[in-house]
Protein backbone atom coordinates (compact mmCIF):
# COMPACT_ATOMS: atom_id res chain seq x y z
CA UNK A 1 0.00 0.00 0.00
CA UNK A 2 2.93 2.48 -0.02
CA UNK A 3 5.17 4.02 2.86
CA UNK A 4 3.67 5.24 5.73
CA UNK A 5 5.28 7.42 8.29
CA UNK A 6 5.02 6.77 12.17
CA UNK A 7 2.88 9.31 12.28
CA UNK A 8 0.52 7.41 10.53
CA UNK A 9 0.24 4.80 12.41
CA UNK A 10 -0.18 6.48 15.71
CA UNK A 11 -2.71 8.42 14.59
CA UNK A 12 -4.33 4.66 13.37
CA UNK A 13 -3.98 3.57 16.70
CA UNK A 14 -5.22 6.18 18.12
CA UNK A 15 -8.35 6.23 17.00
CA UNK A 16 -8.31 2.35 17.47
CA UNK A 17 -8.46 3.04 20.82
CA UNK A 18 -10.73 5.98 20.82
CA UNK A 19 -13.00 3.49 19.69
CA UNK A 20 -12.47 1.13 22.88
CA UNK A 21 -14.66 3.75 24.61
CA UNK A 22 -16.47 6.51 22.13
CA UNK A 23 -18.57 5.63 19.04
CA UNK A 24 -16.56 6.12 16.16
CA UNK A 25 -18.80 9.03 15.05
CA UNK A 26 -18.12 11.44 18.41
CA UNK A 27 -14.71 10.80 17.99
CA UNK A 28 -13.24 14.40 16.37
CA UNK A 29 -9.69 15.26 15.08
CA UNK A 30 -8.87 17.20 18.73
CA UNK A 31 -9.34 13.89 20.28
CA UNK A 32 -7.15 12.21 18.08
CA UNK A 33 -3.86 14.54 18.26
CA UNK A 34 -4.53 15.00 21.45
CA UNK A 35 -4.33 11.34 22.32
CA UNK A 36 -0.80 11.25 20.35
CA UNK A 37 0.57 14.70 21.48
CA UNK A 38 0.32 16.40 17.76
CA UNK A 39 -1.40 19.40 16.68
CA UNK A 40 -4.50 19.46 14.11
CA UNK A 41 -2.12 20.82 11.69
CA UNK A 42 -0.45 17.49 11.69
CA UNK A 43 -3.11 15.51 11.38
CA UNK A 44 -4.44 17.65 8.39
CA UNK A 45 -0.52 16.87 6.65
CA UNK A 46 -1.36 12.95 6.86
CA UNK A 47 -4.78 12.80 5.96
CA UNK A 48 -7.89 14.97 4.45
CA UNK A 49 -9.80 13.85 7.37
CA UNK A 50 -11.29 11.20 10.22
CA UNK A 51 -12.75 9.14 7.21
CA UNK A 52 -9.24 9.03 5.17
CA UNK A 53 -7.88 7.93 8.11
CA UNK A 54 -10.43 5.01 9.10
CA UNK A 55 -9.71 3.94 4.98
CA UNK A 56 -6.25 3.45 5.84
CA UNK A 57 -6.75 1.42 8.49
CA UNK A 58 -9.22 -1.00 6.71
CA UNK A 59 -6.71 -0.75 3.54
CA UNK A 60 -3.47 -2.00 5.74
CA UNK A 61 -5.28 -5.21 6.76
CA UNK A 62 -7.35 -5.44 3.24
CA UNK A 63 -3.60 -5.41 1.96
CA UNK A 64 -4.40 -9.76 3.15
CA UNK A 65 -6.85 -9.80 -0.39
CA UNK A 66 -3.91 -8.00 -2.73
CA UNK A 67 -2.95 -9.46 -6.38
CA UNK A 68 -1.00 -12.01 -4.53
CA UNK A 69 -4.04 -13.79 -3.24
CA UNK A 70 -5.03 -16.54 -5.70
CA UNK A 71 -7.44 -19.44 -5.49
CA UNK A 72 -4.46 -21.74 -4.17
CA UNK A 73 -4.09 -19.36 -0.83
CA UNK A 74 -7.39 -17.45 -0.61
CA UNK A 75 -8.60 -19.36 2.54
CA UNK A 76 -5.22 -18.78 3.89
CA UNK A 77 -5.51 -14.61 2.93
CA UNK A 78 -9.00 -14.49 3.58
CA UNK A 79 -8.39 -16.36 7.57
CA UNK A 80 -5.43 -13.60 8.11
CA UNK A 81 -7.85 -10.57 7.38
CA UNK A 82 -10.60 -11.93 9.39
CA UNK A 83 -8.06 -12.80 12.74
CA UNK A 84 -7.04 -8.75 11.87
CA UNK A 85 -10.13 -7.80 12.38
CA UNK A 86 -11.37 -9.85 14.97
CA UNK A 87 -7.91 -8.66 16.61
CA UNK A 88 -9.30 -5.24 16.28
CA UNK A 89 -12.79 -6.24 17.17
CA UNK A 90 -14.64 -3.18 18.91
CA UNK A 91 -12.86 -0.61 16.53
CA UNK A 92 -14.35 -2.65 13.78
CA UNK A 93 -17.98 -3.15 15.33
CA UNK A 94 -18.11 0.77 15.64
CA UNK A 95 -17.00 1.84 12.80
CA UNK A 96 -18.72 -0.52 10.72
CA UNK A 97 -22.12 1.38 12.00
CA UNK A 98 -20.91 4.87 12.17
CA UNK A 99 -19.33 4.68 8.80
CA UNK A 100 -21.28 2.10 7.43
CA UNK A 101 -20.29 2.43 3.56
CA UNK A 102 -16.81 2.41 3.89
CA UNK A 103 -15.40 -0.79 4.91
CA UNK A 104 -18.42 -2.24 2.40
CA UNK A 105 -17.08 -0.41 -0.45
CA UNK A 106 -13.41 -0.76 0.08
CA UNK A 107 -13.75 -4.84 0.95
CA UNK A 108 -16.24 -5.22 -1.78
CA UNK A 109 -13.63 -3.60 -4.24
CA UNK A 110 -10.78 -5.35 -3.12
CA UNK A 111 -12.58 -9.28 -3.60
CA UNK A 112 -14.28 -8.21 -6.79
CA UNK A 113 -11.01 -7.87 -8.25
CA UNK A 114 -9.87 -11.24 -6.92
CA UNK A 115 -13.09 -12.87 -8.26
CA UNK A 116 -12.07 -10.86 -11.81
CA UNK A 117 -9.34 -13.00 -11.51
CA UNK A 118 -10.96 -16.31 -10.85
CA UNK A 119 -13.41 -15.58 -13.37
CA UNK A 120 -10.54 -14.78 -15.94
CA UNK A 121 -8.59 -18.16 -15.01
CA UNK A 122 -11.80 -20.09 -15.78
CA UNK A 123 -13.02 -18.03 -18.66
CA UNK A 124 -10.04 -19.97 -20.64
CA UNK A 125 -12.08 -20.19 -23.74
CA UNK A 126 -13.33 -16.37 -23.14
CA UNK A 127 -16.39 -16.84 -23.87
CA UNK A 128 -17.65 -14.36 -20.62
CA UNK A 129 -17.76 -10.84 -21.77
CA UNK A 130 -15.86 -8.35 -19.32
CA UNK A 131 -19.40 -6.91 -18.74
CA UNK A 132 -20.30 -10.09 -17.13
CA UNK A 133 -17.21 -10.81 -15.44
CA UNK A 134 -17.60 -7.36 -13.52
CA UNK A 135 -21.06 -8.27 -13.02
CA UNK A 136 -20.51 -11.53 -11.61
CA UNK A 137 -17.36 -10.40 -9.50
CA UNK A 138 -19.50 -7.80 -8.08
CA UNK A 139 -22.52 -9.45 -7.55
CA UNK A 140 -20.25 -11.88 -5.10
CA UNK A 141 -17.71 -9.51 -3.73
CA UNK A 142 -21.03 -7.28 -2.03
CA UNK A 143 -22.15 -10.85 -0.90
CA UNK A 144 -18.73 -11.56 0.78
CA UNK A 145 -19.16 -8.21 2.04
CA UNK A 146 -22.00 -8.96 3.64
CA UNK A 147 -21.42 -11.92 5.05
CA UNK A 148 -18.19 -9.59 6.79
CA UNK A 149 -20.61 -7.36 8.31
CA UNK A 150 -22.80 -9.57 9.63
CA UNK A 151 -19.97 -11.10 10.97
CA UNK A 152 -18.66 -8.07 12.79
CA UNK A 153 -22.28 -6.63 14.16
CA UNK A 154 -22.74 -10.15 14.79
CA UNK A 155 -20.33 -9.90 17.68
CA UNK A 156 -17.88 -12.30 15.94
CA UNK A 157 -19.87 -15.42 16.87
CA UNK A 158 -18.21 -17.79 14.23
CA UNK A 159 -14.34 -18.27 14.36
CA UNK A 160 -12.46 -16.64 11.67
CA UNK A 161 -11.13 -20.16 10.32
CA UNK A 162 -15.06 -21.26 9.77
CA UNK A 163 -16.09 -17.79 8.25
CA UNK A 164 -12.06 -18.36 5.79
CA UNK A 165 -13.60 -21.86 5.21
CA UNK A 166 -16.84 -20.77 3.95
CA UNK A 167 -15.63 -18.11 1.95
CA UNK A 168 -13.24 -20.76 -0.22
CA UNK A 169 -15.56 -23.15 -0.42
CA UNK A 170 -17.69 -20.42 -2.52
CA UNK A 171 -14.69 -19.46 -4.67
CA UNK A 172 -14.08 -23.34 -5.28
CA UNK A 173 -17.52 -24.09 -6.04
CA UNK A 174 -17.21 -21.06 -8.64
CA UNK A 175 -14.82 -22.79 -9.82
CA UNK A 176 -16.02 -26.48 -9.92
CA UNK A 177 -19.43 -25.11 -11.72
CA UNK A 178 -17.70 -23.05 -14.00
CA UNK A 179 -15.16 -25.87 -15.38
CA UNK A 180 -18.60 -27.99 -15.63
CA UNK A 181 -20.22 -25.34 -17.41
CA UNK A 182 -17.26 -25.06 -20.26
CA UNK A 183 -17.81 -29.04 -20.36
CA UNK A 184 -20.94 -29.48 -21.18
Amino acid sequence: MGTFSSTDQELAQALIDLCQTHSYQKISIQALTKKVGLNRQTFYYHFDDKEELLKWIYLRDLEYLGPEMTLANWEEQVLLLLKAIRQKGVFYQKTTLGAADVFSQLFSKQIQQRFIDLFAHLDEERQLSAQDKDFYSAFFAFGCAGVLLKWIRGDYQEMPLEIAAQLFRLAKDVEWFGSRLYDE
